[in-house]
């Protein structure tokens, strides 16, 4: 019996027998893209970034030493990452300290007031007494555009005129040694144990004036960093690679597309003259010759021009001081050429790679170069809220671990010199010191290209309950106890000077509608009412008002 169903015909190969579909990836193409891509090696990171890392660092630190572009869009990012610096917030542990949280808080405060007073004195804190912590930070940012990494040691020196000991050194990423020797655990210069946690780096330091390989320890006895090493990658990397290595092509082309672009406008301003003449090139030429005494056309054409001087004779055409008009012979023409561009895609084309570079290194197009052109207010928007991610992620990987590793360093030896007392003294310190030297890093506010409705976004999102305070002033590089208390201190000095307090504004969720008592202070001398039950003709004014703004 027949079925009503269609048979579908198989496909078969070339001796007849049925082929069995296939599903999976990279199925094979009839066009042939993906048979003629040469299959790369697959290997772990940290092989790639070892073969690699020399001629990448190399080509990023050219490229950024001479290129404007990329110069400028190193500057954008470590100004959109770090700012002036990052900003300590120190959370101690209440519990851990066996404090309560009054005087946590207030153990935190003295912590930033020391910490700013020390960060921000160069001989304090640079081994070489030349930069600001948030200067080394900066350099620090720098060098992992360069190298992809970053690195410091932690020493201890003890200067007559500085009170600290503690002291950053920043050296190039150079000076770890691209040494590897599985069987000791030392691979890129890092010695790494069982696990991949690096315990020591061999580097090329100066002793006695003299360069000698050295091996030094990652940590002292008791976990206090002494070499701080920086970078972003796989898990399994003990180095870091430029973030220029996927573009360094890209700006080659670039490059040699200005090149190219100028030597063909400079071509179109050079022009060249033929004389096209079925006599030979001597005769032609000849033809052109003219009597400098006189300025008379010479050899036949000056006769040929004497004899139709007679026909014009009479006439007269005159082309000014800066005109002339010659004749040729008979079949000959005189012809201009010039240098000539087919097409006018350059800015499309450079535009195109900008983009590709400007994502690679987490900055926008516009802010890598400066063209506007084409933005509106909806894509700056959207162009901030899509890398304002990546800028926070910089500043969490690459910042923050710098600053936490000097910070916990100083914090050290400000309690083990009794300088800051904690209950247990140093002891304590070593036994909860991630409690101790818990702090968080805020860097600069998110940019926005509208600050009154971003300002009101925020008071939306206050009134509703959907934040607080603390995460408001965060995102703007705020500590809001800092905040609170400056408030405090300058609404105190504006009541001593007998004048309004400027933050007891209407509306404000600290004081009455009508600018009464702050909330919790004795309220009987206020309006017991609030506006809405207050005398119908208040309510017609507050009517008419609303009328009037919409």
């Amino acid at each position: 019996m027949t079925t009503s169903v269609p048979s579908i015909p198989r496909p078969v190969d070339a001796g007849g027998a049925a082929v069995r579909p296939q599903a999976g990836y990279l199925r094979p193409d009839r066009t042939g893209f993906i048979a003629g891509w040469t299959q790369p090696a697959l290997r772990e990171s940290r092989h790639d970034v070892r073969a690699a890392w020399r001629p990448v660092a190399a080509r990023a630190v050219e490229t950024i030493q001479n290129s404007g572009w990329m110069a400028g869009a190193v500057d954008q990012a470590i100004a959109d990452t770090l700012g002036t610096g990052l900003k300590l917030n120190a959370v101690p542990d209440a519990e851990a300290l066996g404090l309560s949280e009054d005087e946590a808080r207030a153990f935190a405060r003295q912590i930033e007031r020391r910490w700013r007073r020390w960060s921000r004195r160069p001989l304090e804190c640079d081994a070489r007494g030349k930069m600001t912590v948030n200067m080394m930070a900066d350099a620090m940012l720098r060098s992992h555009y360069a190298y992809g990494e970053g690195a410091a040691r932690i020493l201890r020196r003890k200067r007559t005129f500085a009170r600290s000991a503690t002291k950053v050194q920043l050296f190039s990423p150079l000076r770890i040694q691209h040494e590897t020797a599985e069987e000791l655990g030392l691979y890129q210069g890092v010695f790494v144990d069982g696990d991949g946690l690096a315990t020591g780096y061999r580097v090329k330091a100066q002793v006695g004036g003299h360069e000698r390989t050295v091996d030094l320890p990652a940590r002292d006895r008791d976990g206090s960093p002494l070499l701080v090493h920086v970078f972003d990658g796989a898990a399994d990397q003990t180095r870091g690679i430029s973030p220029f290595a996927p573009i360094l092509k890209v700006f080659r082309q670039a490059d040699q597309l200005a090149d190219a672009t100028l030597v063909t406008m400079l071509l179109q301003t050079i022009f060249a003259a033929t004389v096209k003449s079925d006599s030979l090139s001597e005769e032609a030429f000849d033809g052109l010759k003219v009597d400098e005494a006189n300025g008379e056309v010479t050899g036949e054409l000056g006769e040929y021009l004497k004899a139709k001087n007679l026909w014009w004779e009479g006439s007269k055409l005159d082309l000014g001081s800066f005109g002339r008009v010659n004749h040729l012979f008979v079949g000959e023409e005189l012809q201009f050429h010039s240098t000539n561009h087919p097409h006018n895609n350059y800015l499309p084309f450079l535009r195109n790679l900008l983009r590709e570079i400007a994502r690679a290194i987490g900055v926008s197009y516009e802010a890598l170069s400066f063209d506007y052109e084409k933005a509106t207010y909806s894509s700056v928007r959207m162009g901030i809220a899509s890398l304002w991610p990546l800028v926070t992620r910089r500043r969490l990987h690459l910042s923050a671990p710098f600053y936490q590793a000097v910070y916990e360093a100083w914090l050290e030896e400000e309690i083990f010199q009794g300088w800051l007392a904690v209950p247990g003294g140093y002891g304590a310190f070593l036994k909860h010191r991630a409690a101790i030297c818990q702090a968080e890093w805020n860097g600069p506010a998110k940019p926005t290209a509208d600050d009154l409705k971003s300002a009101k976004s925020m008071g939306e999102r206050l009134e509703r309950g959907t934040t607080s305070l603390a995460h408001e002033c965060a995102e703007m590089g705020l500590d809001w106890e800092d905040v609170a208390e400056q408030r405090a201190r300058e609404s105190a000095r504006y009541r001593q000077l007998g004048q309004a307090d400027p933050h007891a504004a209407k509306g404000s969720p600290l004081v009455g509608d009508n600018g009464g008592p702050a909330l919790g202070e004795d309220e009987g001398d206020g309006p017991e009412d609030g506006p809405e039950d207050g005398p119908e003709e208040d309510q017609g004014e507050d009517d008419r008002d609303e009328e009037e703004a919409a």
